[in-house]
């Protein structure tokens, strides 16, 4: 673990990421010391650290960092680097001012290899109670304050459900817990605006792009729960998952149609 480009594992008691979840994190997959998407990452993160309006971070300082830590890995087919960003230390309450030292932070994790089942086999997809709020301020950002998603993960665990889809107050689909999601549904394929709610993920964004560069559509729009009863078939995404078919929604089974479509997408990014 690197604090600063120091090896440690502590951080100030006083720092703000922990008092209010000022800051920001991005999940990466390393491949044989390759950061996949890093360019991407590292966009979303200065996207993010402009809307919060953090002081001047050293991006040069820690690309430096990631390859470092990432040379470190090189030995390993698959292996997962986070990036933790928050606003560093202050005094007490909600005002920014005098912190103008960021605090960078960068860790290691062995790569889940059961993502590698999901893609293949797909996944159940269960329709969450819990909603996500709406705030465009922060729409598409990934910051640290993730409550909506431990309250998320724990129904999940309640059900025994491994992932969910989850909607804003409205009704309308946003994404699942730790993905973002793609719907064919009226013979194209979709995914759902961000504007007032979700991450934007960097994955999503190459499935997008690549879409266009070769000639697929892909629209992003506002989707009704009430609509997914007539889907063909449903996608989700992350950086390290990767493009994971599911092969049921709630009551509806897509079958091998279903992973058929979904072979489309995961093309995309072979």
């Amino acid at each position: 673990m690197l604090i600063n480009g120091i090896e440690s594992n502590q951080i100030d008691a006083m720092d703000r990421g922990l008092a209010y979840g000022d800051g920001l994190f991005t999940t990466m997959k390393v491949q044989f010391g390759d950061v996949q998407l890093w360019d991407f990452h590292l966009q979303r993160l200065q996207l993010g650290a402009k809307h919060l309006f953090f002081p001047t971070i050293d991006w040069l300082r820690l690309n430096a960092e990631v390859g470092q830590i990432a040379k470190s890995v090189a030995h390993r087919n698959e292996y997962v680097i986070k990036i933790i960003i928050t606003r560093g230390s202050g005094g007490r309450g909600y005002s920014a001012q005098g912190c103008d030292a960021p605090l960078r932070i960068i860790t290691t994790s062995v790569y889940p290899d059961f993502y590698h089942q999901w893609q293949l086999q797909g996944i159940k997809l269960i329709q969450c109670e819990t909603q996500l709020g709406s705030n465009k301020q922060l729409a598409g950002l990934k910051t640290l304050n993730r409550l909506e998603q431990v309250l998320i993960k724990q129904e999940l665990h309640s059900k025994q459900a491994v992932e969910g889809l989850v909607c804003d107050n409205q009704g309308y689909v946003i994404e699942a817990c730790t993905a973002n999601i793609f719907i064919y549904l009226d013979g194209q394929w979709k995914t759902p605006k961000l504007n007032s709610s979700g991450v934007a993920g960097v994955l999503r964004r190459q499935v997008m792009e690549s879409a266009l560069q070769k000639g697929i559509e892909i629209s992003e729009e506002d989707i009704h729960r009430d609509s997914l009863k007539k889907a063909q078939a449903i996608c989700l995404t992350n950086a390290l998952m990767g493009i994971v078919p599911v092969s049921q929604y709630q009551q509806l089974i897509f079958g091998s149609a279903g992973l058929t479509r979904c072979k489309q997408l995961q093309s995309l990014i072979e």
